[in-house]
């Protein structure tokens, strides 16, 4: 069977009423889903946490400056884990997925609270109970923007406005099972 890391919680779980464990399977999706905030994992923090906007290619006239960020491969963690934008600033926030497993389906949601794990949890979970047709976003108040869904290959895109307050808020996947290893740091200076 392939990793649990790099299928969808959805495509496990039809896995396993094929094959019938669902006792070790369970405990496999826990820890494949669980835990693991922030840094860690399989990969060096160098190539993890580059910056969104150094990659992204901003403008710097008169439109909304645009911020480029990507999944990490087929592993539900974003490639850039943080970007810096100015306060108060219109931006567009683009999520380009580039994973190629077709369970790898990913938004992004930007917070207006820091990145916390229990913020995190809280809103990753009032995303499933979204649910799909509401691309898995929640009726949250710490929701400042999300975009809808991407399939692999997809591209997707949201414009917003950003915090006046300078300090750091969290963005986070609301697919199902993603938001406990998608996470990412805005920075508003």
């Amino acid at each position: 069977m392939a990793n649990e890391q790099d299928v969808s919680r959805r495509d496990f779980l039809q896995r396993l009423s094929v094959v019938g464990i669902a006792g070790l399977g369970a405990g496999s999706l826990v820890s494949a889903c669980g835990g693991g905030g922030g840094e860690g994992g399989g990969s060096s923090s160098g190539s993890t946490s580059q910056s969104a906007s150094q990659a992204s290619g901003q403008s710097s006239g008169g439109g909304a400056q645009t911020v480029t960020i990507h999944p990490q491969g087929n592993q539900m963690k974003y490639k850039e884990t943080e970007f810096e934008v100015p306060a108060d600033t219109e931006i567009e926030l683009v999520f380009e997925n580039t994973a190629s497993s077709p369970s790898m389906q990913h938004n992004v949601l930007v917070m207006n609270k820091p990145p916390e794990q229990g913020t995190f949890k809280e809103v990753g979970q009032a995303g499933v109970q979204a649910g799909a047709s509401n691309e898995y976003v929640p009726d949250h108040p710490a929701v400042l923007a999300a975009t809808d869904i991407s399939k692999p290959g997809e591209t997707v895109s949201v414009t917003f406005t950003t915090p006046s307050e300078s300090g750091k808020y969290g963005y986070v996947c609301t697919y199902p099972g993603h938001w406990a290893t998608m996470q990412g740091t805005m920075i508003v200076t």
